[in-house]
C-alpha cells in the first residue's frame, strides 16, 4: 500500500513512438486580442478645485493662490469673494470657512484633485460619471457632503461656470 502513495513509487509510463501516432495538420489561427481601454473610475471625492479645498482656511488659500486680484462682497452670502486669476473663493471671514470655489467658463480647463479636465461637458462626464441631478441650470455631482455643479447656458451644453460647495448647505 505504501508504494501506491509514496512519491518514490513513480514508474515510467509506456511510451509510444512518435512515428506511430496519427498526424493531423491544423490551420494556424491568429489569437484574438482584445485591447483594454484605459477607463479610470469616476472621481470618488472632491478634495480640491484649482488647488483650493473647502477645508482650507484663509492662510492656506493665500498660500496656494497668493494675493487676490479683487475682493467683493457676495450679495447672497454676505461674505467676501476673493478673485484670483483662475478661481473665485467665497470665504466668510467671521467663521473662517470657505463657502464655495468657483471657476469661470473662460478657463480652458480646470484642476480637480490635481488632475486637469477640459472645460467641456463631455470631458467632465467622462471623469465624473453620470450626474446626481440634472437641474434646469446645469448638472450636479455629489461626493459625500460635497457637490460640484456645472452651470450650463439654458438649452445647451455650453458651460458658464463650475462651483464646488458643501452639498449639505444647498
Amino acid at each position: 500500500m505504501f508504494s501506491v502513495i509514496s512519491p518514490f513509487s513513480v514508474q515510467p509510463a509506456a511510451t509510444t513512438a512518435a512515428h506511430d501516432l496519427p498526424w493531423t495538420v491544423l490551420e494556424e489561427k491568429t489569437p484574438e486580442v482584445n485591447l483594454a481601454v484605459d477607463r479610470s473610475e469616476p472621481v470618488e471625492a472632491f478634495r480640491t478645485l484649482n488647488d483650493i479645498s473647502l477645508e482650507d482656511n484663509m492662510h492656506q488659500m493665500l498660500y496656494h493662490k497668493g494675493q487676490p486680484m479683487d475682493i467683493k462682497e457676495d450679495p447672497y452670502l454676505g461674505c467676501p469673494e476673493f478673485a484670483f486669476h483662475d478661481v473665485k473663493v467665497g470665504l466668510c471671514e467671521d467663521t473662517g470657512e470657505i463657502q464655495y470655489i468657483h471657476i469661470d467658463a473662460s478657463q480652458e480647463r480646470f484642476k480637480l484633485n490635481q488632475q486637469w479636465i477640459d472645460m467641456d461637458l463631455r470631458s467632465i462626464q467622462e471623469e465624473l460619471g453620470d450626474p446626481y441631478v440634472i437641474a434646469e441650470d446645469g448638472e450636479v455631482y455629489l461626493r459625500g457632503d460635497q457637490a460640484l455643479k456645472v452651470y450650463l447656458k439654458s438649452g445647451t451644453d455650453q458651460i458658464e461656470g463650475i462651483d464646488l460647495f458643501d452639498g449639505t448647505l444647498s
